[in-house]
């Protein structure tokens, strides 16, 4: 009867009014601890045969160097491009969020975070390796200070020809690019020296000759790579730290001692060279005069090995030029590749198919044709598992012409009569070997870009902002250097639950209900549905959270029945 009475009077509503505003507060507050910890704490109870949400212990073995990490400012952020909810409605990127939140958690060192690019693009700016470069939603960046990469969520999975996802490939792929961005040695670009060449000194910021490479070293530098210098004459290989070479503009010839040649401990300085492309799977870019060229038998034999064969004429062009004080249309402007299957169009995809696409400038260029004959590349030295292959990077117009040199370089007036030096040319190409990786079997690749023009890497067209010539480099460069040194290292043999090529395999084959993967490029919609998570790796945690709506709702209707029948 007392309480009937209380529940009558007024303070008795406001007491029950206030304790069902706290009771369903503190059951909200309840839901969003839970989910805190369910998610980011990672309360659930994996109960796939897999173990696809539990970081393995191999992979901890792996990525135990997080531990030793200096003690400085820097930290590792593994930066997702869409929000949670997103992220957890996929399993392509669902599985790869989980393995992320696991590292968080295992590393005092290790921040997760997520950020929306649908609607705020310029926080991953900073990552971009040219102005027009789209980082995707899909996509996941992980960070180290400066150094950096951005990855697909579908290059952390294997497929079959049919693209049929069978294993999942994240924990060997992430572990190598974890410690690619945390070696010790920064990745460097090394401008060759000793042969006249234009290079950029570092260790020498005073030298004025440094000038004359301004905006190639501010784009290196803007690829987060250390720029140094080497001279081939040095005794010893190629540094170690290095993952291009440049050879701008050289003047001599590289060093061959014939008397030397077929000696066991003679290197001549082409082949060091050979050596770091063959055996460090490195690149090199070279942009070298025409002319010059010819005058370099033993480098000129080094670029025909590679698949370049460069004529010592001069492109010109009546149309597509820009005037210059002498008149002679030297300067021209090169036109995209636009084969959607073309490795030109895997690095400016973004520029060539603008309404009215930005102009690539080229200054006294020659022009290159592949030496490899008519089918660009092929096996090589007759091995099934190492192949080199010749593509076009730019081309000069069809209406573009050749002309001859005198001896010392000069421009003449006579164009060259071999209808294959009229019309559309090769301005400038790139040649990749691949070779498959014998432990992870995937492809480890070797890159030499080679452009006829000693100007085409000078301060008047990098650093003219209305050409394209800086952008299209630098995502060249990007491209090309972007070597992880640790992802040959045999993670993926049998480590991370995999008989072969990295990975968790399915152990259950009816663990799909479909097997097939929608990706829709242009919405970014991607729909893979995995028995797990969804149904029996949730935890009491997590059923409590899905109970809490309910018990409000019961409280309110419990409050409601009191007040009708008091």
């Amino acid at each position: 009867m007392k309480f009937k009475k209380f529940l009558r009077g007024g303070t008795g509503k406001a007491t029950l009014a206030a304790v069902t505003a706290a009771v369903v507060a503190v059951l909200l507050g309840l839901n969003l601890v839970l989910t805190y910890f369910g998610v980011q704490k990672l309360l659930y109870i994996d109960m796939t045969p897999e173990s696809f949400y539990t970081v393995s212990d191999e992979m901890a073995k792996h990525t135990s160097f997080i531990n030793e990490l200096k003690d400085d400012d820097r930290r590792i952020t593994i930066t997702f491009c869409s929000d949670p909810d997103v992220l957890m409605a996929s399993q392509i990127t669902r599985l790869t969020y989980f393995l992320a939140l696991g590292l968080e958690n295992m590393y005092d060192r290790v921040d997760v975070e997520t950020v929306n690019v649908a609607y705020n693009p310029t926080a991953v700016s900073k990552y971009k390796a040219t102005s027009l470069t789209d980082i995707a939603p899909t996509d996941i960046i992980i960070s180290y200070g400066d150094r950096y990469r951005v990855i697909g969520a579908n290059a952390l999975w294997v497929s079959d020809s049919e693209d049929n996802l069978y294993s999942y490939n994240g924990e060997y792929r992430m572990t190598s690019i974890l410690m690619s961005v945390t070696a010790k040695n920064r990745p460097a670009a090394y401008f060759v020296t000793n042969h006249g060449e234009t290079y950029y000194d570092s260790e020498n910021p005073s030298r004025e000759e440094n000038e004359a490479a301004r905006e190639l070293y501010y784009l290196l530098s803007d690829r987060g790579l250390a720029v140094k210098t080497w001279d081939l004459s040095r005794e010893g290989d190629v540094p170690e730290d290095c993952v291009l070479l440049i050879i701008n503009n050289p003047k001599t010839d590289f060093e061959v001692d014939e008397t030397q040649l077929g000696s066991f401990s003679y290197i001549s300085e082409t082949e060091k060279l050979d050596r770091y492309l063959v055996m460090e799977q490195g690149s090199i870019m070279v942009a070298a005069d025409p002319a010059s060229l010819q005058k370099m038998p033993a480098f000129n034999s080094f670029l025909y090995e590679w698949g370049f064969d460069i004529s010592g004429s001069v492109v010109v062009d009546d149309e597509y030029y820009m005037a210059t004080d002498d008149g002679s249309h030297t300067k021209i402007f090169g036109a995209y590749d636009t084969d959607e299957a073309s490795y030109g169009m895997a690095i400016y995809e973004n520029f060539a198919t603008l309404p009215s696409a930005p102009l690539m400038a080229f200054s006294n260029t020659g022009y290159i044709n592949c030496s490899f004959g008519p089918s660009g590349g092929g096996n090589e030295d007759g091995s099934v598992s190492i192949d080199r292959n010749y593509a076009p990077f730019f081309y000069s117009s069809d209406v573009a012409k050749a002309k001859e040199t005198d001896t010392d370089g000069i421009l003449t007036d006579n164009v060259t009569h071999d209808a294959a030096r009229k019309g559309r040319m090769d301005l400038s190409a790139v040649t990749t070997r691949m070779k498959i990786d014998q432990y992870t079997g995937e492809y480890q690749y070797s890159y030499v870009f080679c452009t006829p023009s000693g100007d085409a890497f000078s301060n008047d067209i990098l650093g003219e902002a209305s050409y394209a010539n800086f952008d299209v480099m630098s995502a060249l460069v990007e491209n090309i250097s972007r070597i992880d040194e640790h992802a040959s290292l045999e993670l993926g043999g049998v480590s991370m639950n995999s008989e072969k090529l990295g990975g968790k395999p399915f152990l259950v084959q009816t663990i799909l209900e479909t097997n097939t993967t929608e990706y829709n490029s242009d919405t970014m919609e991607e729909e893979i549905i995995l028995r797990g998570l969804n149904s029996s790796s949730r935890t009491v945690l997590t059923v409590l959270v899905m109970l809490a709506p309910a018990l409000v709702l019961a409280l309110g209707i419990f409050v409601r029945t009191k007040r009708k029948f008091r």
